[in-house]
């Protein structure tokens, strides 16, 4: 039979961070790599951990070719911190910032009650430490509880301890996030919706929403992609709407055009909203310069006298059997090339 004993070794993990892993929407093998993770961290007394080679997850029940996908996935949600050079692994203590939809079926009122209901049992009369007797007095009595000063010249109130206090999780303002009940399930796309936002006083409107609400519906692969260039610029996501918002003035209604803007204002090293502004009007200004220095210009010559002349000759109507021969049509046309020719010069 085994005998476990903290004295053998423990984990110590908050709370907090556990009910966020069980609120959130983990696959099975996700769930494995945040259990192997958490034990060589947090179950060696560290923070962190190293794990040297991709192979050493398949203790934790992965496939080879599972692996290293499912590591990407895991740290461009934000749950996970990986240091492809150190192969260094934590866990982002910052759920506020992990990607991953809540389950449909949590509720934190139902996990809050069966929590309390368990605070709230006695405890068992099996001393915790050999030789000492601890625990044989009940967590819930209406007496005695509080009782013990803390400080021997100074008496703590007599309200028992008993109630739970509530440790609400601070509800982040993304509305994916709001209830879980009304999320979608397995949607990479909406996973993306919430963005670490700063620098601004008012709310912006995120560029995945405000992409299909103005250009088109994105793929996953493109939401994916389109959140990558919020954290190019440093999580300014007004960048990103700054693109989406001239690809849809231009009328250019696809993922290419916003991801060619972004790309050349990256090259450019464009990293302020003035800036991209500035070199939009700069750009837009060259080529309406280039478009009327490319325009034909209007030839203004004057017609030469003496074409008019000529013209006004072979105008008048000739008498009638006056028919002009083929030699006088030919001899008249070199007169009319010779004068030309002299005129030019």
């Amino acid at each position: 039979m085994a005998n476990v004993q903290i004295e053998n070794g423990y984990i110590r993990i908050a709370t907090e961070l556990m009910d966020e892993i069980i609120r959130r929407d983990f696959s099975k093998r996700q769930l494995a790599i945040l259990h192997f993770i958490i034990r060589l961290s947090y179950g060696c007394q560290k923070k962190d951990c190293f794990i040297g080679k991709f192979n050493a997850f398949e203790l934790a029940g992965l496939n080879k070719s599972d692996i290293k996908k499912e590591l990407k996935f895991l740290r461009e949600c934000r749950v996970i911190n990986w240091d492809e050079i150190s192969m260094i692994f934590s866990i982002n203590k910052d759920y506020e910032k992990w990607q991953i939809n809540p389950t449909k079926g949590f509720e934190k009122e139902k996990l809050d009650q069966l929590i309390h209901e368990n605070l709230k049992n006695f405890v068992g009369k099996t001393p915790t430490i050999t030789n000492e007797k601890v625990g044989e007095i009940p967590t819930i009595t209406n007496s005695g509880i509080g009782e013990i000063p803390t400080n021997f010249k100074k008496k703590v109130g007599k309200t028992p301890t008993y109630k739970l206090v509530k440790h609400q999780l601070r509800e982040p303002g993304i509305p994916w996030e709001s209830k879980g009940e009304e999320t979608p399930k397995d949607s990479i796309k909406d996973s993306y919706l919430k963005i670490n936002t700063t620098t601004t006083t008012t709310e912006l409107e995120n560029p995945i929403a405000l992409f299909e609400k103005t250009l088109c519906r994105l793929s996953p692969i493109q939401s994916h992609s389109l959140m990558k260039w919020v954290d190019e610029f440093k999580g300014k996501s007004e960048i990103v709407n700054e693109a989406i918002t001239i690809a849809d003035n231009k009328n250019k209604r696809y993922f290419g055009f916003v991801e060619f803007l972004l790309k050349e204002w990256a090259n450019n090293n464009l990293e302020s909203l003035d800036r991209i502004r500035a070199y939009e009007q700069e750009k837009f200004n060259k080529t309406k310069s280039n478009k009327s220095f490319n325009r034909k210009p209007i030839r203004m010559e004057k017609t030469p006298s003496w074409f008019e002349e000529e013209q006004q000759k072979v105008s008048k109507i000739s008498p009638v059997g006056d028919v002009e021969s083929p030699e006088e049509k030919r001899a008249r046309l070199e007169r009319i090339q010779q004068k030309y020719q002299k005129s030019g010069s």
